[in-house]
């Protein structure tokens, strides 16, 4: 388990939140001595919470750690929290011993398949020699395109055996961030352009990317008010002259909803349109065109089919769109 320490430290893991118990004591013992701050919590539940907002204050992948079977169970809430809103945190089970996983065994619970619904990749690692290439494409997958939790559960006698890892040989992955296609950024840009009172969207997302100067920047420089979704609050200060509210049928805001209801277009980068947002779909899109922007293509077209669809990371579609509306800015003026 010294493997893991390494890599976790490598991957800039400098918290873990958790109860220690039998069948996660390996993993304890490798802690000790490294750099990694162990933080003991009274439930697992609340230590996924923990990792989730430490997740979301530090922008560094949350972790949580817990022993067999009830441990794992306790950890669902906080695993689905993290999925809906789009926050990476990993979670690290003990499990039984391998020989015991099929004969129900003390707490032998099938905690991989249990959280499979609520996380982007569930492991159950039977091969020690897997274990530092498991925790590198974990790290990698909670990074890439929409992020989000990943749980590992790590059986008690494989955690115990040694196995060969020079951690000067090994780094983090590298994350795909996807571009924008430049003829959608051109057509994006002429519908902003052409309506008459639209509004820029921000959800979760462009927090994520760490593009929400980006977002301002584009906001001041086309003169377009900003109505940010409930997690993308904050992208955008309240006392901002462009500011105009939140909008929704909770956490909104009159002055968000009134200018919603007034625009012709709505440019959203780095939202999903959940329910408590839109409301009634037939009158949040009445009268109005839709561009969506989101890292995760699947998120196109889940709740309405947008008038233009376009798969980009958040930060660089809003320098592809920073870049295209400054030209057309410059031609205007010369």
């Amino acid at each position: 388990m010294d493997a893991v320490v390494k890599v976790l430290e490598s991957e800039g893991v400098d918290t873990v939140f958790g109860i220690p118990g039998a069948a996660i004591l390996p993993f304890y013992k490798a802690m000790i001595g490294s750099s990694i701050r162990h933080i003991t919590v009274r439930h697992e539940e609340g230590g996924t919470h923990a990792a989730d907002g430490y997740s979301r204050a530090t922008g560094k992948i949350g972790v949580a750690t817990g022993t067999s079977g009830p441990a794992g169970t306790n950890m669902v809430t906080g695993l689905y929290t993290a999925l809906a809103d789009s926050v990476p945190i990993l979670t690290i089970t003990g499990q039984v011993p391998i020989d015991q996983l099929d004969r129900e065994g003390f707490q032998a619970v099938d905690i991989a398949g249990i959280v499979r619904p609520v996380v982007k990749k569930s492991y159950l690692v039977s091969q020690a020699a897997q274990l530092p290439w498991v925790f590198r494409e974990a790290f990698r997958i909670m990074r890439s395109g929409r992020p989000g939790p990943v749980h590992i559960d790590l059986p008690v006698d494989v955690q115990q055996e040694l196995i060969h890892y020079d951690p000067e040989a090994d780094a983090p992955l590298a994350v795909h961030r996807d571009a924008p296609n430049p003829i959608a950024v051109e057509r994006a840009l002429d519908l902003l352009l052409r309506a008459e009172r639209p509004l820029l969207m921000p959800g979760g997302g462009v927090i994520t990317a760490e593009a929400s100067d980006l977002l301002v920047e584009l906001a001041e420089l086309l003169q377009i008010p900003v109505l940010p979704t409930l997690m993308g609050w904050g992208a955008i200060p309240n006392d901002h002259p462009l500011y105009v509210g939140l909008a929704g049928i909770q956490t909104q805001t009159r002055a968000g909803n009134a200018a919603l209801l007034e625009s012709d277009l709505v440019l959203a980068i780095g939202a999903r349109f959940a329910e408590r947002h839109t409301g009634d779909l037939e009158i949040y899109r009445k009268g109005r065109q839709f561009i969506h922007i989101d890292v995760e293509p699947t998120q196109l077209g889940r709740m309405f089919s947008p008038d233009l669809g376009i798969v980009a990371d958040a930060r660089l579609a809003l320098e592809a769109l920073l870049d295209a509306a400054r030209r057309r800015v410059e031609r205007r003026v010369t």
